[in-house]
């Protein structure tokens, strides 16, 4: 195994054990801010095991990210077709990215920091996902940072039918930029690292032989391995740096710059499952929705059965819901039940056998596609009729029976 896999793999590890061990309480203060604070001193360390050498040198990723103009006048091209695109009539995406980017940023800029990395990829998401949290590509990445499954979970991430926490602006940040110091300890350079990123290390270490496995691994390098790259992958590192050049002054493109808003902050308190979105929401005395905007990695609004997490509730909500919700019976909890797909099983059999409307198992099971249902899906069972209404989840008679 290579210096920077192995790099990699334990600093990945001592993030899992660090989150395993973590102590998960309400905070009267838990904003962006003071939730990034709280966990300074790990972040530091795993930033330390991530950019330290092994022979104690410190590694250069805090190097800013700058384009080649005066070297490449190919990229300084393409950035500029980019600049001019986005500021085409309405086709002004980023403005509407940089508007969300103020939910997050303090606590990217805080994740950054803590692991000595350049500010300008607090702008990756804009090109990623026009920050949308929610954000799913044809290809099936997902998220901020548009994580691939197989990707996410090697990194560590929770990526099921449940939940998905590509979709956890928190956890996937972590993950994402992680990945993105290891690429850059083995690619040497900020250009190689976000052609990896987008392209996967396996395609770009294959070009660079193709080139003659050229060192040393610079900047300059991408410019000569370009043309062998697919061309979303050519178009990535241009579009970045027009994107951190937009951001910086949307002037060049005639635009105000938009009122962003504001950060999200909430409180965290740990939840024991099955437990669904809408009996969360009336222990804290809020609207479903707000405990699915804070949680877009539950899917489907449920808290799993046998497991325990930390949930996200509005600012200040903490206590009532703590004294509401342990007032609630475990078995009146959850409005919804889980069912595994097993052999031969359709929607309908199904919707027949928990006897409940096909229209209801299908608005709360909505990514599922009956079609293309698989073997061990897990489903989401409303536990009555009139359990689903225009797509919430609300019980008539949480106590009434019907499993």
């Amino acid at each position: 195994m290579d210096k920077w896999l192995m790099r990699f793999a334990l600093a990945i590890t001592a993030v899992i054990l660090a989150m395993m061990s973590a102590k998960v309480n309400i905070r009267g203060s838990d904003s962006v801010v003071a939730h990034t604070s709280l966990q300074s001193e790990d972040r530091e360390a795993r930033a330390g095991r991530f950019c330290g050498d092994w022979d104690g040198r410190p590694c250069n990723a805090h190097v800013e990210i700058r384009s080649l103009s005066a070297r490449d006048g190919v990229i300084e091209e393409e950035v500029a077709r980019w600049l001019a695109h986005w500021g085409t009539g309405e086709r002004i995406s980023v403005r509407r990215g940089l508007k969300r980017m103020g939910r997050y940023e303090d606590y990217i800029d805080a994740e950054l920091a803590a692991r000595n990395l350049p500010r300008s990829l607090r702008y990756l998401p804009l090109i990623e996902a026009d920050y949308y949290q929610l954000a799913v590509s044809p290809a099936g990445a997902a998220g901020l940072w548009q994580l691939m499954p197989a990707t996410a979970r090697w990194l560590g991430l929770e990526v099921n039918s449940l939940v998905d926490q590509r979709l956890d602006v928190y956890a996937s940040t972590q993950a994402a930029l992680d990945y993105l110091v290891a690429l850059h300890d083995r690619f040497q350079c900020w250009f190689l690292a976000l052609a990896a990123y987008n392209a996967g290390p396996t395609r770009i270490e294959r070009a660079i032989r193709r080139h003659g496995g050229a060192r040393p691994r610079n900047d300059a390098l991408f410019g000569h391995i370009r043309d062998r790259l697919p061309k979303e992958t050519r178009d990535f590192i241009p579009k970045f740096l027009a994107s951190v050049r937009l951001a910086g002054d949307l002037s060049v493109v005639r635009r105000a710059e938009p009122k962003k808003e504001p950060p999200e902050r909430f409180d965290v308190v740990r939840v024991e499952g099955a437990a669904s979105a809408d009996v969360l929401a009336q222990a804290a005395g809020i609207a479903e929705d707000e405990i699915r905007t804070l949680n877009p990695h539950l899917r489907i609004g449920l808290v799993p059965a046998g497991r325990t997490i930390r949930l996200r509730i509005p600012f200040g909500a903490g206590e009532t819901f703590l004294a509401r919700f342990a007032g609630i019976p475990p078995g009146e909890r959850s409005t919804l039940r889980e069912h595994t797909v097993a052999a031969g099983e359709t929607l309908a059999r199904i919707a027949g056998l928990y006897g409940v409307p096909l229209d209801a198992l299908s608005t709360v099971n909505r990514d599922v596609e009956p079609r293309r249902m698989r073997i061990g899906t897990v489903l989401a069972i409303p536990r009555s009729p009139g359990a689903v209404t225009g797509g919430s989840r609300i019980a008539t008679d949480p106590g009434a029976p019907g499993w």
